[in-house]
């Protein structure tokens, strides 16, 4: 089932966040005339707000330091094969 935030366009939630921004009007009020889910509306607002000001997304950094574990965790993997690797040539070896 598609994602029903899906059909609005970025160019329209920005649009809608920028007008219920600039005119200071309650979100639910904005939200009666054109016929949105305030809930969701908010969501956009708030992000618009932050674009503004400048601040990033709330969950960037606990995005990235999943992101960050994740790649530890696979070099971890890799160096734990490279030592076998090489114990394993190295009793060939000798």
């Amino acid at each position: 089932m598609p994602n029903p935030a899906a059909k609005y366009t970025d160019e329209f939630r920005r649009e809608t966040a920028d007008y219920i921004i600039s005119t200071g009007r309650p979100t639910a009020a904005c939200c009666r005339e054109l016929g949105l889910s305030p809930k969701t509306v908010d969501k956009w607002v708030a992000k618009r707000r932050r674009e503004i000001s400048g601040e990033p997304e709330p969950d960037a950094g606990a995005r990235e330091l999943r992101e960050a574990r994740k790649r530890i965790r696979e070099l971890e993997m890799e160096n734990a094969f490279l030592k076998k690797a090489a114990a394993f040539f190295a009793r060939e070896q000798g």
